[in-house]
């Protein structure tokens, strides 16, 4: 397969982090973000990798040149400020396979050829990895005409599953792809043609988008 790493957002949540490094290059064990998750689909040797970049391009070409100067299956694509439909849509011309696009931000433990494999026994042409989160504050019950508070929920785990990404899609998805006019209308229309299957996982995952994030990977991440 083909992947397709995100790595051109501002990052603006994660500011001042962000002020003047990528998202996935902030370091994590002295390394960059992007490093353990390049590493990670290289394990399972994946066609090509494509980093889909914008935002201090100049900087993610220097990453790739420092740990992976030597890998020309790792390709670099600068679509520069534009939503991510458009850097799939750029990075299009040089896939040549299913593929894969993963977030640039976003680890999770799980198996990836089992992934995969389970992917394709369900003859679907598209796939997400999504588990059940649980909130980082507890909630409140209450009626909603009086203000009369009726009960409290120590963090608890939201009914739908949030999206880890790790999205797989077949070549032939390209097309609509193209069509698209934004990642979130590409999203709609496939879901709505019961076009892609949901994997579900209990496994660690990391994503970071605030500060708060950030401190809490730095701390807890193991390769």
């Amino acid at each position: 397969m083909d992947v397709v790493l995100l790595c051109g957002g501002k990052g603006e949540r994660m500011r001042p982090h962000t002020l003047e490094t990528p998202k996935p290059l902030l370091l994590i064990n002295n390394k960059p973000f992007l490093y353990y998750l390049i590493k990670k689909f290289l394990k399972i040797k994946v066609n090509q990798i494509i980093l889909a970049a914008g935002y201090k391009f100049h900087k993610i070409k220097k990453f790739k040149l420092k740990y992976f100067n030597k890998n020309k299956n790792i390709k670099l694509f600068n679509s520069g400020n534009v939503d991510i439909i458009k850097r799939l849509q750029d990075c299009s011309k040089f896939i040549e396979d299913d593929f894969i696009v993963c977030y640039g931000d976003t680890h999770v433990s799980i198996d990836l050829n089992k992934y995969i494999k389970n992917f394709y026994a369900s003859e679907k042409d598209s796939s997400v990895l999504s588990t059940y989160f649980k909130l980082k504050y507890g909630t409140i019950i209450y009626n909603k005409k009086t203000l009369i508070v009726k009960n409290f929920l120590e963090k608890p785990i939201i009914q739908n599953p949030i999206n880890l990404g790790y999205f797989i899609f077949k070549k032939k998805l390209i097309k609509e792809i193209c069509k698209s006019k934004s990642w979130a209308n590409f999203l709609d229309k496939i879901s709505k043609k019961n076009k892609m299957l949901i994997q579900l996982t209990n496994k660690k995952f990391f994503s970071f988008d605030t500060p708060r994030d950030y401190f809490d990977i730095k701390s807890k991440f193991m390769r």
